[in-house]
């Protein structure tokens, strides 16, 4: 039996051996019977924002921290405020909101250094 150590060595040459080989080919057509999704489909525009160097890093790690690409959570976090505003929430509650997320960003972190 594989350690969890070894299984996600292993996992990590598979994945980038697969990147690798994409790579080489990613001028190649799609294979024949290949499904091709696009999950975001519905979102139609793209909104491009200014952000400096610092707070790139400091959003990607809080996506790396939690297993998301930097771009779906400056996402979720601009819809998660749409939302607030259009429901009307005082500042307190969109503050309360706030600690609430960070509070869960914590605990998460925390396991994973607990781990």
């Amino acid at each position: 039996m594989h350690s969890s150590r070894s299984s996600h060595t292993h996992i990590k040459k598979i994945i980038e051996a697969e990147t690798e080989a994409s790579e080489d080919n990613r001028d190649a057509p799609i294979p024949e019977g290949a499904k091709v999704t696009r999950p975001n489909r519905g979102r139609s525009t793209v909104y491009s924002i200014r952000l400096n160097p610092d707070e790139v890093a400091a959003l990607q790690s809080i996506a790396d921290a939690a297993g998301v690409p930097g771009s779906t959570l400056a996402r979720s976090w601009i819809v998660e405020r749409i939302q607030e505003e259009q429901a009307g929430l005082s500042d307190v509650e969109a503050e309360l909101r706030a600690v609430q997320r960070h509070l869960t960003h914590l605990q998460r972190h925390l396991r994973q250094q607990a781990s």
